[in-house]
């Protein structure tokens, strides 16, 4: 009798973890998604709904379809460079190359392009043939280019890393010419650049941050800001919303497809028993150069310029009658949302993750999928999901500082999941079993066994999630409740009134202060880390 009704608490406390995760992403989504066809599925009985076509900005979509096409092409193969160049090439410039590489990840993308238009806005340079190339399509196309080269470099990396040096000998021994020997070796790594493509296509059509400061600035209708200003503008537009939302997705499909045509029609198993790894060799003069013209160049634009403009543009002088307040409390807020969101997130995540470890069959697979969706689903989306969802009677969080944290951590939780679940495997289920075998209670076993063990990626994931909430602008710019906006829609009204001195010094001082939290909590760890390793010396 006692296994049984253990059982069944087992199924009913996970049926109640999956029925959360599904109200925090699938109801809201699907109902965002089914909203054009079902007014009645709309906030305040319909109000808003201007039929299914009305207003649909065909233009966007263009401007949107050609502008990721473009930093897709543009970005994968300088990815494949920097993956050939740090995989196969030994050379001094590997770890700054690595580091300008995260940097520019990292990096929000409205403080990457507030920092070039610093630059653009001197008078030496602002009426320039660079300024007009950078305040038009090309800027957006090399900032959102840019932003993608990461990925495709990490794409790349893990390819070129699997392409043994057997492999090499053969095309040499059998392939006479050198252009058809690349030719080989270009076509295996073809999977790589189709996956690479298909990500950053996918990341610069979901890009927010540039279409907000640069795009908003020229005029330039791209489809997430257009969903945005039906949004955020009166009367408020959610068909049309919706169907722009489903515009995004497509296109995201269609890219998807194209990366799972290339895998299945030209991948192959590279890896197998007689591999041989492929010992990188040292540059010769010109790929020596040419390596450090590249970084370097990537090095300045990526990070060095964008960010000296914003550290000139905080120290500038401002005349006391011409400057506005700093809104310095949006760093409170954000301090505030991304500690408790992250906190939310992480411990979402660590539940999730037992309970896809004791699941079996379907329903592994379903938790498995529901994660990977929400991964895809872009953050103004999930933000538009939550306008509609959650402002009505029933549910009436619409403008409470609760439904942003919620959207917060439903944002966060499918990377935390990834992130985890290593960590969590790597505990063993007999810890457990044994410990429960001898009378330990739940709560004994959770202190005791579990949270030394998992502490550390906790409070990592943790650091990860705070980072990225901290600076995150779609989801905050449609729910942040009034007189509470993060830093990222604070520096972006900023950006778009061009008071580019206080947003520099918001900007960095919310940089420092993240930083410094991050650094607080690593500190912490360290510190509480070292009684363990003394003690574990000792013995």
């Amino acid at each position: 009798m006692n296994a049984v009704l253990s059982r069944l608490r087992g199924r009913l406390s996970g049926g109640a973890l999956l029925l959360v995760f599904a109200a925090l992403f699938v109801y809201p989504i699907v109902r965002l998604l089914l909203l054009p066809w079902w007014p009645a599925l709309g906030p305040a009985g319909g109000v808003g709904l201007h039929g299914p076509a009305a207003g649909l900005p065909l233009v966007a979509i263009g401007n949107t379809l050609r502008l990721g096409l473009a930093s897709a092409l543009l970005a994968v193969p300088l990815g494949v460079a920097c993956g050939w160049l740090l995989e196969r090439r030994r050379w001094r410039g590997s770890a700054a190359l690595t580091l300008t590489l995260w940097l520019v990840f990292l990096t929000p993308s409205y403080l990457l392009t507030t920092g070039w238009q610093i630059v653009f806005s001197l008078p030496v340079l602002h009426h320039g043939i660079l300024a007009t190339l950078f305040f038009g399509q090309a800027g957006i196309v090399a900032l959102l280019a840019l932003k993608g080269l990461p990925f495709a470099c990490l794409a790349a990396r893990s390819s070129w890393r699997v392409i043994g040096s057997e492999i090499v000998d053969a095309a040499r021994l059998h392939v006479a010419s050198a252009r058809r020997r690349a030719a080989v070796l270009l076509r295996l790594l073809l999977p790589a650049a189709g996956s690479a493509f298909a990500v950053v296509f996918i990341e610069s059509i979901q890009e927010f941050g540039i279409p907000a400061t640069l795009g908003a600035q020229i005029h330039l209708p791209i489809v997430t800001y257009a969903i945005y200003r039906r949004l955020a503008t009166t009367p408020v537009d959610f068909a049309n919303a919706a169907l722009l939302s489903w515009t995004l997705i497509a296109l995201a499909a269609a890219a998807a497809t194209v990366h799972l045509y290339l895998g299945t029609r030209y991948g192959g198993a590279l890896v197998h028993g007689r591999q041989r790894a492929m010992i990188p060799v040292a540059c010769n003069r010109a790929e020596n150069a040419v390596a450090a013209a590249g970084s370097t160049l990537l090095l300045l634009f990526g990070v060095a310029v964008p960010g000296a403009a914003i550290v000139r543009a905080a120290l500038a002088h401002v005349d006391a009658a011409a400057a506005i307040p700093v809104p310095w409390d949006s760093l409170l807020y954000s301090t505030a949302y991304a500690a408790v969101g992250a906190l939310l997130a992480a411990s979402l995540a660590l539940l999730l993750i037992a309970r896809q470890q004791r699941a079996r069959g379907a329903a592994a697979h379903a938790l498995d999928l529901l994660t990977l969706g929400n991964m895809a689903i872009p953050g103004l989306v999930l933000g538009a999901a939550y306008v509609i969802a959650f402002n009505s009677r029933l549910l009436p969080l619409y403008g409470t500082p609760a439904l942003l944290v919620i959207a917060y951590v439903a944002a966060q939780v499918p990377m935390l999941i990834r992130f985890l679940q290593a960590p969590m495997r790597q505990v063993h289920g007999s810890l457990s079993d044994a410990a429960r075998l001898h009378g330990l209670p739940w709560l004994t076993r959770a202190a005791d066994i579990h949270a030394p063990l998992l502490v550390s990626p906790f409070l990592w994931g943790w650091i990860m999630a705070f980072g990225q909430v901290f600076f995150e602008l779609p989801v905050s710019e449609l729910l942040y409740p009034a007189g509470g906006a993060p830093i990222g829609v604070a520096i972006v009204t900023l950006n778009q009134s061009l008071r580019y001195t206080e947003e520099a010094r918001l900007a960095l001082a919310g940089i420092g202060l993240s930083l410094l939290v991050a650094a607080a909590v690593a500190a912490a760890l360290r510190f509480a880390a070292l009684p363990r390793m003394t003690k574990e010396i000792a013995l």
